[in-house]
């Protein structure tokens, strides 16, 4: 008996630390075969139709996100705080979102003749119209699928989302090939809604049913998610309705694909870790220094994987977007130049909002999206008016460093300790990236005779080689002190290389 109380907490730790490193596994791996999918479709599509296509497409799809996001309720989240859901609680919840999803689509059927004389493109009548039926799909999904989450059990998420992009992009590339029509984007995106609706009932086999009976025990805390939800959305949808006034649907197509990608290292390895991190900070409730050593463990995993992505594709992105869309996207090289480094920076503190969640605390994001939406709006609009395309990215990343900075100050205030906590952290890995931008910075002219793929594959090759070497020298010259690249060792490496070990 006395052994038991001794060891039941670091037991306890070392169970969820494995839950939430297979949880994030699940993520990784789903997340790295949708975007591969992606890629694959962005490949062939992007040679099939053209900039203004993408930019069409781009319209019509920000202004449904942002009518999605601006009401977003937080069904997911309210389903990972209920460990006791009753029937008439997820009645509720589906009732709301079931409604949430139909009104979405009567505004955007409602606003597609709108957006037709703002733009002064006929073709967005019909992308409104056939976007609307996106977000009445998604309405419907089954909110018990959500508990899987909550247990932290990502692998039928996994599922879900790859079987949905990988028909989403047979149905995109086959309407592209037989029809070369903006048509396609959509036609994908609805096709892979439908599977993702069906199968949230099959994983999880349950009938619902319309009610309202437990409005007032989910409101409190949906109240104030649908509030961040509502200033994000301003703060990350506007961008492509501002631009595609100012400049036309083929500046806001090179600005959104270029943002994609410049998104693509730091989305697809930052927000599994965050979104792994959110179920695993609320079994940690009660206990704010435990919870701020998983928030930096978080950090750590972040540095040494998205900021190195982030920026190494920045300093590449010259040789990568003609190699990978064709010459006509080379004009989006910039986009991804300017915003991809801060979105690395920024990555290191992904976490903070589910670090609050967490903490029962969301009004504090909420008013960070807010001080945010009232920096960057003036700014951004400013760039794109004053200096079209190339003022908006550099906007975008101006403000971007603003982000960061209230999220270290979002630390600050949830943790108790320094705002630089987090950048003290990542101290090697920023030394790291800072090495590996002047290796390649030097590789440069001595490959300038060289074709492009092969360029592009030695400083990849160099510049992955620089960082890891930095990383690991700058550890063993602090002592090899506990950190990320000591978990790397005892849990992967060891696992890998019995023997060496």
């Amino acid at each position: 008996m006395t052994g038991n109380p001794e060891h039941s907490a670091p037991e306890q730790e070392t169970s969820l630390g494995d839950r939430v490193a297979r949880a994030t596994a699940w993520i990784v791996a789903g997340r790295l075969g949708v975007r591969l999918a992606g890629f694959v479709n962005m490949l062939i599509v992007a040679r099939l139709l053209v900039p203004d296509d993408f930019g069409l497409v781009a319209i019509g799809l920000t202004m449904m996100q942002l009518l999605q996001n601006v009401s977003d309720m937080g069904i997911a989240q309210t389903v990972i705080r209920m460990k006791n859901a009753t029937k008439a609680d997820l009645d509720t919840l589906f009732t709301l979102s079931a409604a949430r999803g139909v009104v979405t689509a009567l505004v955007l059927v409602g606003i597609a003749p709108l957006a037709v004389t703002v733009y002064g493109d006929e073709r967005l009548f019909s992308v409104f119209m056939l976007i609307a039926l996106h977000p009445l799909l998604t309405g419907f999904v089954n909110p018990r699928f959500f508990e899987f989450e909550r247990d932290i059990d990502f692998s039928k998420d996994f599922r879900v989302a790859l079987m949905a992009k990988l028909i989403e992009v047979a149905t995109a590339i086959t309407i592209a090939v037989i029809f070369r029509s903006y048509i396609a984007l959509i036609a994908g995106l609805v096709a892979g809604g439908c599977v993702r609706l069906i199968l949230s009932y099959v994983m999880r086999p349950w009938l619902p049913g319309l009610a309202l009976t437990s409005f007032r025990q989910v409101f409190g805390f949906m109240g104030w998610l649908t509030g961040i939800s509502f200033a994000a959305a301003l703060n990350n949808k506007l961008d492509a309705l501002i631009l595609g006034r100012i400049v036309g649907p083929a500046g806001t197509g090179l600005y959104y694909v270029g943002e994609q990608l410049a998104e693509l290292a730091t989305r697809e390895s930052g927000e599994p870790i965050a979104r792994a991190l959110y179920p695993g900070f609320a079994t940690l409730s009660g206990t704010p220094e435990r919870m701020r050593e998983v928030f930096l463990q978080g950090v750590a995993a972040l540095a040494i994987i998205a900021l190195p992505a982030a920026i190494g594709f920045a300093l590449v992105a010259d040789l990568a977007v003609p190699l990978i869309l064709g010459t006509q996207w080379t004009e989006a090289v910039p986009v991804i130049q300017f915003i991809g480094p801060v979105l690395g920076l920024q990555s290191l503190v992904l976490a903070t909002q589910s670090y609050a969640m967490a903490q029962d605390r969301p009004q504090l994001v909420f008013w960070r999206e807010v001080a945010f939406f009232m920096f960057r709006t003036p700014i951004f609009i400013t760039g794109a008016v004053m200096y079209g395309l190339i003022g908006a990215i550099a906007a975008t990343a101006l403000t971007g460093l603003g982000h960061l900075s209230l999220n270290l100050h979002l630390y600050q205030r949830l943790s108790g300790a320094p705002f630089w906590q987090p950048l003290w952290v990542a101290r090697r890995s920023l030394i790291g990236v800072a090495v590996m931008a002047g290796v390649l910075a030097a590789l440069r002219p001595a490959l300038a005779g060289l074709p492009d793929y092969a360029a592009l594959a030695i400083l990849i090759a160099s510049g992955g080689s620089a960082f890891a070497g930095t990383l690991i020298t700058c550890w063993y010259a602090e002592g090899r002190p506990d950190g990320i690249e000591r978990t790397i060792r005892d849990k992967v490496l060891v696992r890998l290389l019995p023997k060496a070990a």
